[in-house]
């Protein structure tokens, strides 16, 4: 066959292009849903996070360890589990190491990791050091423990898991962005001691309502101490449907006549406030502000201060205006879409999916309990054959030295399997001393103890209930802390009419029912929420 001549028809497989092109979009669709974008009701994670902490793991960066090269962590990554561009996993790994992007960060970063101004601004990886933060114990204590389903690596060289055994309900923890082909997830972070209380509630009732978990989870609870504004009916509805917005809004004070801003919404830069409301006041749009400076500092990680011409400027007028025309006040979208036990993505609301990831964890902790069954049980196994050794420890000897193959024979003799037989051939020496029996009948005693007690675990789900509130109170006790963003009512302010208000004459404050460009002082008697 010459090059201009067509291959023969049997050798090509012909579909319609539309067909071809359908499969190879939906094949790209499920791929980004399931492997880059959407995380996992277990464990709350996406698929390069899970393989960044676990790399971290198997490096031996726990806590108590000394920092790494980010570059090392990021090299083991890429080359064993998660093949794609380095700067794409530097910045997953460098958004787990953020205290103000993280509410309970996953990594603890050692140099410049970026700030609230900038989050992009963190060094190269060849610079910075890293390892894993103390919370990071919740999602890894138990990989080794039998709880995981493992699966091959992209070139089958080695096994991951594929999903970690998280101790707490880490989805909600710390939240999750994510954009797909078709769909979107957007979850805020909670604190760890609420979430805990709900579970406690749905595993005491598991009938419990999304809107009777509000009770306990009374909202979302950012890394920031700026204010939820959002009211109570909302964030019901929020996490009744697991779709919905909520509003925060800077905290601020007056301080010797000035405003001082000290607490901004999640993701919000200070410079680009002081940016917006030094815009307004080029336009001569705020004529009662004087000055502005940002007096941030290690102490102080958020300290705006606005300089009033007078002491006669509304500071609660004005700040209603700048929640209304800058990042002082921010809108965030929520939309509690992951990836079920199914393996399948799905919006749930906040009862769902505690009670999903609470079916994740009885499983998990079922897994454990057997895992460490079986490790007594083989391990009593041994221990009778050791002591019918120790009990007659002459005649063992003795078909050692003189029987060619010793281990059959000491099968058929004393009626041992071949694990205990092989255990009593690599017996060492000293340890045929009186007092090895001593240890082997106490090893025993507490085994037995603890076989029952695992047994009868396993056997009562009211038990199994038990030990995983228990676990989750000592996770809570642990790592939880008080709530960061408060929950408040917005307050509302009437205006004051103005009337034959010429639009010419007009200043920026007139729409809000003030002619002059200082607004007259009105009462404050409302006060904050």
């Amino acid at each position: 066959m010459t090059d201009t001549q067509a291959p023969p028809s049997g050798d090509i497989e012909r579909i319609r292009l539309r067909d071809y092109t359908e499969k190879a979009y939906l094949d790209y669709s499920m791929y980004v849903i399931l492997d880059r974008a959407l995380p996992h009701i277990g464990d709350g994670l996406k698929p390069v996070q899970r393989r960044i902490i676990y790399a971290m793991h198997e490096l031996g960066l726990r806590a108590s360890a000394k920092y790494k090269k980010s570059a090392r962590t990021v090299g083991d990554v890429i080359g064993k589990f998660h093949p794609h561009g380095d700067s794409a996993a530097y910045e997953a790994m460098v958004l787990m190491a953020q205290s103000f992007s993280y509410r309970y960060p996953l990594i603890d970063g050692q140099g410049n990791w970026g700030s609230p101004d900038d989050p992009k601004s963190f060094a190269a990886m060849r610079y910075t050091e890293s390892r894993l933060a103390a919370f990071a114990d919740v999602l890894l204590s138990e990989v080794g423990l039998g709880t995981v389903d493992w699966m091959p690596n992209f070139d089958g060289t080695i096994d991951e898991p594929a999903v970690l055994p998280a101790r707490a309900p880490h989805i909600l923890l710390n939240g999750t962005t994510g954009i797909a082909v078709g769909m979107a997830t957007d979850i805020p972070p909670h604190n760890l001691r609420e979430l805990t209380a709900a579970c406690m509630q749905l595993l005491d009732r598991p009938g419990t309502t999304a809107a009777e978990l509000t009770e306990w989870v009374r909202g979302p609870d950012y890394p920031t101490e700026a204010e939820i504004i959002t009211p109570a009916h909302e964030l019901r509805a929020l996490y009744t449907t697991g779709r919905g917005s909520l509003r925060a809004r800077a905290v601020w004070i007056r301080e010797q006549g000035d405003i001082v801003v000290t607490a901004l919404p999640h993701q919000v830069s200070g410079a680009r406030v002081l940016e917006q409301i030094a815009a307004q006041m080029q336009a001569k749009k705020l004529p009662m502000v004087a000055d502005l400076r940002d007096e941030s500092d290690h102490e102080n990680p958020t300290r705006l201060v606005i300089v009033l011409r007078s002491n006669r400027v509304d500071a609660d007028g004005l700040m209603s205006h700048l929640f209304a025309s800058t990042d002082l006040e921010r809108s965030y979208r929520v939309n509690m879409n992951v990836i079920g036990l199914d393996g399948r993505p799905g919006v749930r609301d906040l009862a769902a999916m505690l009670r999903e990831w609470l079916e994740f964890r009885r499983a998990t902790v079922r897994r454990r309990l057997q895992y460490r069954l079986e490790q007594v049980l083989r391990r009593l196994h041994i221990l009778d054959g050791l002591l019918v050794a120790f009990l007659n420890i002459d005649e063992v000897i003795a078909i050692i030295r003189h029987e060619d193959r010793p281990k059959p024979a000491l099968m058929a003799r004393f009626g041992l399997s071949d694990e205990q037989a092989e255990a009593i051939l690599e017996l060492k020496l000293r340890h045929l001393a009186k007092l090895e029996e001593m240890k082997i009948r106490g090893e025993q005693a507490e085994l037995a103890e603890e076989r029952d007690t695992l047994e009868k675990t396993l056997g009562s789900e009211a038990r199994l209930t038990t030990l995983i509130k228990k676990e989750l109170q000592a996770v809570a006790d642990e790592y939880g802390d008080a709530r960061r963003s408060p929950l408040v009512r917005a307050r509302k302010r009437a205006p004051t009419a103005r009337p034959n208000c010429s639009a010419r004459s007009r200043s920026p404050w007139c729409c809000r029912g003030w002619a002059g460009s200082v607004p007259p002082r009105v009462s404050t008697s409302t006060a904050r929420s």
